[in-house]
């Protein structure tokens, strides 16, 4: 897919080779929410790809000279760290952009979000609570006979000790990735010190309204009466956020 432009005229050279290219990737993990609406304007300028046929040269040429948008002349030309994605997946925590009254999605706090894009693809969903919505000893009592598998999670998947496994994990696979640059434009989306200090206040207020609420229901798939075995609470079709996303 040529994920930048329409390149009208014609080439004479031949494609590049994936091995001229360097395909790579590398897995941006971070320990904070993402601001929804930062986010949401990195996403609406991700550089879509308009053919169906993956076209390595084109993608290279974007890269070095930037691309043109759609209905702009070609002197108008655009550049996009993500311009080299080819494919991303992973989980992503999204902080809440309204935490009470209508319409609020305190949700969010609690829910982790499955990032999936290939190609001209994107999708952001549900993907099942964070195994920090619930103490360790909790989770012992799931895995009980597959300690070592909570010892997994805990050691590869926990990254602090106040929010538990909440956290962004993306893999990026692509073509000459401009890694630095992909880093710092979703840092910018990374909720910042101030916001931090909001949300955590935001998040004992939650906390004090929910206390007196069960922390596991009979018909929950965590429920240490449930045969379902160790999943977490499923939200929207995806019941264990701990897949592979490396895919090795």
């Amino acid at each position: 897919n040529d994920p930048t432009h329409d390149h009208s005229h014609s080439h004479g050279h031949s494609k590049t080779s994936t091995n001229t290219l360097g395909i790579t990737n590398f897995v941006y993990k971070k320990d904070r929410p993402f601001d929804a609406i930062r986010l949401l304007g990195v996403l609406n300028s991700w550089p879509i790809p308009i053919k169906d046929e993956l076209d390595l040269e084109l993608l290279k040429e974007a890269q070095e000279e930037g691309y043109s948008l759609s209905g702009r002349s070609v002197a108008t030309k655009e550049t996009n760290p993500f311009v080299g994605v080819l494919r991303s997946k992973g989980f992503c925590w999204m902080a809440p952009t309204k935490w009470v009254g209508a319409r609020d999605d305190v949700w969010r706090h609690n829910t982790a979000m499955y990032w999936s894009h290939a190609g001209k693809h994107f999708g952001i969903s549900t993907a099942g609570k964070w195994w920090g919505t619930i103490t360790k000893d909790q989770m012992k009592l799931l895995f009980r006979g597959n300690e070592k598998e909570y010892e997994r999670i805990v050691k590869e998947d926990f990254v602090s000790e106040e929010f538990g496994d909440r956290r962004q994990e993306i893999v990026f696979i692509g073509a000459s990735l401009d890694e630095a640059a992909i880093i710092e434009a979703l840092d910018k989306c990374l909720c910042t010190d101030e916001e931090m200090e909001y949300y955590r206040q935001e998040v004992i207020n939650f906390e004090q309204t929910t206390r007196t609420a069960p922390v596991f229901k009979k018909s929950d798939p965590v429920s240490p009466d449930n045969d379902g075995g160790p999943s977490l609470f499923d939200v929207g079709g995806t019941d264990n956020i701990d897949a592979n996303i490396r895919g090795d």
